[in-house]
């Protein structure tokens, strides 16, 4: 046998040897017990309802695969900023990343449609369209950015802090500096209520306010609470200007890799936490607004009517990019 055909033959039977010994499994990130450890990350604060519910949907998974799938969860940008995360996910280099719809849109624009204000209405609206056929396009789109679409969890409706005045209705926003995320459509929201909006990282925007560079901030009620907002922001309007939501996004290199019983769990364990978690945020967002009364926040209802009609022209120009969407949107109410 001449010497390179004996080569071949070694080379050809080290291929078979370890295509064989994975057998019995997708792919090869199990050990040898048969067990997978996954890394899970976000940006947020830990006690959040996400974060809580983050813990849990994890606990879930490890129980319900009799400790074959463990996953380690890391908050508060731990493993990198939401960009980050989901770009490791692309790569591989990341399993799941709970990523704001708001980041998401740089990836998949259409996502930015949610971002318009008062598209959504209702906390029931906002569960026929994120846990009916509307959310489920947008996870199943993520494949066209290498990305494995699981789940949508709430965030919840975003209010407006500052350390300024009352709100009572939309004069009073008038002049405001308020911190934003790096989103064109918050933006233009806020410049149309008359308020000078300044895009900052969140890391930043708590000392922002405390030297008095920026008057307030806007987030859903339970990450004012839990970010201490209170200390630097007495001033709360309920204005439930947008809708937010974060997405759990995996490596296709990951989920292609676990065995379809591994897969079945995940999915089957995601769907029980996007009931939950929608059921603990509600319940947290109650709770945050008296806690923060009871920190010396002055919270006020400023006639919602009047925000709509000031912000039409925001959802006139950016909505007419995704019409499609928020006509079908508009038709799950």
């Amino acid at each position: 046998m001449g010497e390179k055909l004996k080569i071949m033959m070694t080379m050809v039977a080290t291929v078979t040897f370890l295509s064989l010994s994975g057998c019995g499994k997708k792919g090869t990130i199990y050990e040898e017990d048969g067990t997978v450890h996954l890394r899970m990350a976000q940006a947020s604060a830990a006690d959040g309802a996400i974060g809580i519910s983050m813990e849990d949907f994890a606990k879930s998974v490890y129980e319900k695969s009799n400790g074959e799938i463990n996953i380690s969860v890391f908050h508060n940008g731990q493993l990198g900023s939401e960009r980050d995360n989901i770009e490791a996910c692309e790569l591989g280099n990341l399993d799941i990343a709970v990523v704001n719809q708001s980041v998401l849109a740089n990836f998949i624009p259409d996502i930015a449609a949610f971002d318009l204000p008062y598209v959504i209405e209702s906390t029931e609206h906002a569960d026929k369209v994120f846990l009916g056929e509307i959310g489920q396009d947008f996870l199943n789109r993520l494949s066209e950015v290498e990305l494995k679409g699981l789940g949508i969890l709430e965030s919840g409706f975003r209010n407006l802090t500052n350390s300024k005045k009352d709100v009572n209705s939309a004069e009073d926003i008038k002049g405001l500096r308020i911190r934003v995320m790096e989103n064109e459509i918050h933006q233009k929201l806020w410049k149309a209520l008359g308020a000078d909006p300044v895009p900052m990282a969140w890391s930043e925007a708590y000392t922002g306010m405390q030297q008095g560079a920026i008057d307030g901030q806007e987030n859903p009620s339970t990450v004012i609470d839990k970010n201490n907002v209170v200390e630097v922001n007495k001033k709360m309007a309920i204005t439930e200007h947008v809708y937010s939501t974060v997405f759990l996004v995996m490596a296709p290199k990951t989920w292609n890799a676990l065995s379809e019983e591994h897969q079945a769990i995940i999915t089957e364990c995601m769907e029980e936490e996007n009931i939950k978690e929608r059921e603990l945020s509600r319940t947290m967002d109650e709770e945050a607004l008296d806690t923060l009364e009871n920190k010396g926040m002055v919270i006020t209802h400023p006639d919602k009517e009047e925000l709509i009609s000031l912000t039409q022209d925001v959802r006139d120009i950016y909505g007419a990019d995704y019409k499609e969407t928020l006509e079908r949107i508009a038709k799950a109410k």
